[in-house]
């Protein structure tokens, strides 16, 4: 039973070991490669849940071999569980942002940039751009602040590619402020805020769902009490994206990643007690 359980928890290692490998990856070459990666990571995620998380509970009836490697095995299955545990709820709160609707009263609305290709803008950021529009069309008297920087394979701007979708889809030129230079989400709303005259001013930001909650809390960072709007992930893109913000939120807080572990920690020893 050692052996199943260290291999269990290899596999374990393996599954978020290459999720994360492939969310590092900074650019894909095409379509095709962003989708082929994302079901890449979610079947790697549906292993751990449906094959890897099952197995440690079976391994659990086991406990009583008090040695080192039990340790090991046990607190890498908690972690692991609570690791994933944490990820549906994230990608259930993420779901429920797309209710959010845009408020009565609105004169600016940010949308936070994402990767675009060849300069046209890449169905995700797609989505938060019909999502701006539609709010746009209940409010005309707006402004839309596009907010994104230029990679460096890009001749355009994030923000001159959302310029350009917008301006086919009916919203005047003149109604769209261009912030060129942020390069993450922290500089995507900081930046924007100083295109903003009054302080008072009732701020709508359209992002992605799964980017909400990591804006949110940046947003909050800096002292801006804005309203978040969530805009529905094309399926396709949804697994890299979901797990990549996940990651993130961790990273940026790194408190929380830290309870995580010492939760699993204490929960181990209980088991093992």
């Amino acid at each position: 039973m050692i052996t199943l359980g260290l291999i269990n928890a290899l596999v374990c290692c393996i599954c978020w070991g290459m999720t994360i490998r492939i969310i590092l990856i900074r650019r894909f070459k095409d379509t095709k490669a962003v989708i082929n990666h994302n079901l890449y990571a979610f079947v790697l995620m549906v292993i751990n849940l449906f094959i890897v998380i099952p197995l440690f509970f079976y391994l659990f009836t086991f406990i009583p071999f008090y040695s080192v490697i039990w340790h090991l095995i046990v607190l890498a299955a908690v972690v692991d569980i609570l690791s994933t545990f944490n990820l549906i709820l994230f990608c259930i709160y993420s779901c429920f942002t797309r209710m959010n609707r845009c408020p009565a009263n609105v004169q600016i609305i940010i949308v936070l940039g994402a990767a675009i290709n060849n300069g046209h803008v890449s169905p995700v950021l797609a989505s938060r751009l019909n999502h701006a529009v539609h709010c746009w069309q209940k409010h005309l008297q707006a402004k839309v602040i596009v907010s994104g920087g230029k990679a460096q394979s890009e001749r355009l701007s994030e923000a001159a590619a959302m310029t350009n979708y917008l301006v086919t889809h009916g919203i005047p030129l003149v109604k769209i402020i261009q912030e060129p230079h942020a390069r993450n989400t922290r500089q995507n709303l900081l930046f924007s805020s100083r295109l903003i005259a009054s302080p008072t001013a009732q701020v709508v930001v359209v992002t992605s769902d799964f980017h909400v909650l990591r804006a949110h809390l940046d947003a909050k960072k800096i002292g801006l009490h804005w309203h978040f709007l969530g805009t529905k992930t094309p399926w396709p893109f949804r697994a890299l994206t979901f797990i990549r913000d996940y990651l993130g939120v961790l990273r940026d807080h790194r408190w929380l990643a830290g309870s995580i572990l010492l939760v699993g920690v204490i929960i181990a020893e209980l088991l093992l007690t």
